[in-house]
């Protein structure tokens, strides 16, 4: 089931970037004091009791006078809105209310969505006051919160999840079937590359951007093999309104895409190199867990010498941080280079994402690992020791380290130490790997039990 999408709406500087930064639980947007930093949308993912969701942080809409991005602010924020489940339209309890606030109103109605009409700011005393000011925009209740503190924000993130669409049962898969998602910027060359897997032209190509309207699965048997390829209808657009609700939709269905399968191919176009928004696609694949190769397409059109492809990996690796584990092909959809070579390729990152490791060998290994390159010592001197270590489940691999003195190990630094290794030992290449430090069973929880290294 895909990912329900929550989208924050509001005026310039009512705290939308700090909201969703608070439901993401980590700080992706930037937060300034001064209106109208986020002109763009930010995407993150997050999770709430178990229930993952997508949050969509957007442009703050100004009076066109006050913003010369207006229109295209705007524009943005009502595609967002579109595409969106929920709609959590933010309003400012210090500010009170303000003429900006009808026209936003306005847009969610007009949307038919689910909505929330949030009061942030309200821990403030002047807030109360203002509270009854809003019902004039006929959106109902105010739910108070404070982005900033967290107050109130469990609760009305637990009422919008329960205004998106349910979760219904994950859709039924042919045994031995590998679903795999393909994704990219507007134009990358997705449909052509498909097409060029399939042997025929049954998803219609064009240069054009928004040729793909809908999700399109196609079925590809290789040897025993079997292929489910999801074509993502990223590249939507309705009216003439400017590529960027282009770039709006796209992010929201290749998120939605992603979900769906086990394998991701992300496809770069080899005469513009990774951008911003391959990084977000990314950062989300990882979050998601799913196992990830990136497709450098177009390569025909490239000049090339003997150091340009290990130059093109270089910048993937500079620009894609989040996937640096992702093996790198050079292709062209166009002339059919190396993209047979692609199936062996999600063979082997599928491979690698459902692979389970003896409990024996791994707690061989992680004494060896443990006793070469020590966790740093607590101020006393002392060390964290390593009892034991397990697999409790794949796709992805988890892999958990039982340990004390466990809110003392940096989990970023020691954890990609851990993540290393086990990729070196176990061939682990093109899957994202979840590497935690917990308590020793039967001992305090009280010292960061459950600290993940999500990667």
């Amino acid at each position: 089931m895909p990912l329900p999408v929550l989208v924050i709406a509001g005026r310039p500087n009512v705290g939308k970037s700090t909201l969703f930064n608070r439901l993401v639980g980590r700080r992706e947007a930037i937060v300034r004091p001064e209106p109208g930093v986020t002109r763009d949308r930010h995407y993150g993912r997050g999770e709430w009791e178990g229930r993952g969701f997508l949050a969509v942080d957007t442009g703050g809409i100004a009076p066109a006078a006050e913003d010369s991005f207006h229109p295209l602010i705007a524009r943005q924020t009502a595609t967002a809105i579109e595409e969106g489940d929920v709609v959590l339209f933010l309003v400012d309890g210090i500010e009170g209310l303000m003429p900006g606030d009808f026209q936003i109103a306005e847009t969610v109605r007009v949307s038919r969505k689910p909505f929330l009409l949030v009061l942030n700011k309200a821990d403030a005393g002047r807030a109360q006051d203002a509270l009854w000011d809003f019902y004039r925009l006929g959106l109902g209740e105010p739910r108070p919160v404070s982005a900033e503190h967290g107050s109130g924000v469990a609760e009305m993130l637990q009422e919008a999840l329960s205004l998106a669409p349910p979760e219904g049962p994950e859709e039924p898969s042919q045994e031995g079937e590998i679903r795999v998602a393909v994704v990219g910027r507007p134009n990358v060359g997705k449909s052509s590359f498909i097409n060029r897997l399939l042997g025929e032209e049954r998803i219609l190509v064009s240069p054009l951007p928004g040729t793909t309207r809908d999700p399109i699965d196609s079925l590809c048997r290789r040897g025993e093999a079997l292929y489910r390829f999801v074509d993502t209808a990223g590249i939507r657009r309705r009216g003439k309104i400017g590529s960027r609700k282009v770039e709006a939709v796209s992010m929201i269905l290749a998120y939605r895409s992603i979900e769906r399968a086990e394998a991701v191919l992300l496809i770069l176009d080899a005469t513009e190199g990774p951008r911003s928004m391959d990084a977000q696609i990314a950062r989300h694949i990882v979050d998601s867990g799913r196992a990830c190769a990136v497709l450098i397409n177009k390569w025909d059109l490239v000049e090339k010498d003997a150091k340009t492809f290990d130059e093109a990996v270089r910048d993937v690796h500079q620009k894609l941080v989040h996937v640096d584990f992702a093996p790198i092909v050079s292709l062209s959809a166009l002339t059919g280079q190396r993209c047979e070579r692609v199936f062996e390729v999600i063979d082997r990152i599928v491979a690698s994402h459902r692979r389970r490791v003896s409990t024996g060998p791994l707690n061989q290994a992680i004494a060896q690992w443990t006793n070469a390159h020590p966790a740093p010592s607590a101020p006393d001197g002392k060390r964290p020791k390593f009892f034991y270590a397990t697999q409790p489940s794949v796709a992805p691999p988890h892999f958990v380290l039982f340990t004390s003195r466990t809110a003392r190990i940096p989990a970023e630094t020691y954890g990609r130490y851990i993540e290393n290794r086990l990729r070196e030992v176990y061939d682990l290449e093109g899957t994202p790997i979840r590497v935690s430090f917990r308590p020793r069973r039967g001992k305090s929880t009280a010292q960061g039990a459950g600290r993940k290294r999500r990667r």
